[in-house]
């Protein structure tokens, strides 16, 4: 508790706040199933609803004895905080998706196709009963209009029901703790800067990075947490399909904690109005030269979150590989891959050398993850260059 208790403090210095937090931060969102088998990010979720009871109950009840277990409602009162199920019938049924990967279905031109082919069919709930459109579909309609319909709506964006939207997700792959969000976005880039920062120095993990993905606007943006004003992922593995590990589960909620810690920070700076050292003087501080990163490559296919080197599928089930990742590069996320080297293995064991189609290096993350053997999450390893970017404005700069 010491630790932690100190952290705090030394952010809690009178400071002037900075004009990136010109505005508090008043309602959280953190999902967990968008995926139904990546079971970590409802473990979570439910965890949340168990200290909600547990405040309501009592709210002077201090936090576990154990410092890694906190009561978020407790510990950061300057936030609103809800979770989602997101996608409850895969979760039920233990499965990444029901039809599709819904993960996938949140642009604008997605979510107006569902609500006019529900319109069309005399639908105006879009009743996830129907059987024209994928069940996913549907459901991503349903959550965009929780958060007051920021895409199809009127209010282009800028009105959605929760300032922040953070998505739990895991992945078979080992990527550690990887903390996702996308270039341009300066208040989600300063909040990554911060879990980035204490994941490594306080709870002691090695393996943290930050993803950035392409600017892209956010009516195109594809993934669930879209949905809010600001949207945010974390990604924690490697860890099976449908398992629930104690060390992943920590992983997750120490960055989600730290996430939540930088954002009740920011609030109380702009409520004290404070005169000394602020967060992004110590973010300055801890990153003089920009925040490391990894800048994925642009997507290419429509299925995709970010750029992938695609293997070949069997003609009878595009879901199966016609060639299996080679073995030197298994486990190795965030390593180099150069032109020539072994990518992939065929059924007639012929070796398939990487052919340079994304530059004659490239670092590769998502290696073998299990959920990008569908074809509706887009198959193959994503790519990705290191980076650097301004914690003040989310912009990517020189390496």
């Amino acid at each position: 508790m010491f630790r932690r208790v100190v952290f705090l403090a030394s952010f809690l210095h009178a400071g002037v706040a900075s004009p990136l937090f010109s505005t508090p931060v008043k309602t959280v969102t953190i999902s967990g199933g968008t995926h139904g088998n990546e079971y970590t990010g409802i473990w979570c979720i439910k965890a949340i609803e168990k200290q909600r009871e547990l405040f309501n109950a009592n709210p002077e009840a201090t936090n576990a004895p154990d410092t890694k277990v906190i009561n978020v409602f407790k510990e950061y009162p300057s936030l609103s905080i809800d979770t989602l199920l997101a996608n409850p019938k895969a979760y039920m049924a233990n499965r990444r998706f029901i039809d599709t990967d819904m993960n996938r279905e949140f642009s604008i031109k997605k979510l107006q196709h569902t609500t006019e082919t529900c319109s069309e069919e005399n639908d105006a709930s879009c009743d996830s009963s129907q059987a024209s459109l994928p069940y996913e579909s549907i459901r991503a309609k349903e959550i965009e209009s929780m958060f007051g319909a920021p895409k199809t709506g009127s209010t282009g964006g800028d009105d959605a029901n929760s300032d922040i939207v953070i998505d739990l997700h895991t992945t078979t792959a080992n990527m550690g703790i990887t903390l996702i969000f996308t270039e341009g976005d300066a208040l989600m880039s300063a909040a990554a800067a911060y879990a980035l920062h204490k994941c490594k120095t306080e709870y002691g993990y090695e393996n943290v990075h930050i993803l950035l993905l392409p600017k892209t606007e956010k009516n195109h943006r594809t993934h669930l947490p879209s949905v809010g004003k600001h949207d945010f992922t974390i990604e924690v593995g490697p860890t099976p399909q449908g398992v629930i590990r104690h060390d992943i589960v920590e992983q997750t909620e120490a960055a989600l904690h730290s996430l939540l810690e930088f954002l009740h920070l920011s609030n109380m700076e702009l409520e004290n109005k404070t005169t000394g050292a602020t967060i992004l003087d110590r973010l300055r501080s801890a990153f003089p030269n920009g925040v490391p990163c990894y800048q994925s490559a642009p997507a290419v296919g429509a299925k995709e979150l970010h750029g992938k080197i695609q293997w070949p599928t069997l003609d009878d089930n595009p879901n199966f590989p016609a060639a299996m990742v080679h073995k030197s590069l298994q486990d190795r996320d965030y390593q180099p891959l150069r032109t020539g080297d072994p990518l992939f293995v065929a059924l007639d064991g012929a070796v398939i050398p990487y052919d340079g189609s994304y530059g004659d290096e490239v670092l590769l993350m998502f290696v073998n993850e299990g959920g990008y053997y569908y074809s509706s999450s887009g198959t193959g390893i994503g790519v990705a260059v290191f980076s650097r970017y301004d914690f003040e404005t989310g912009n990517n700069v020189e390496a």
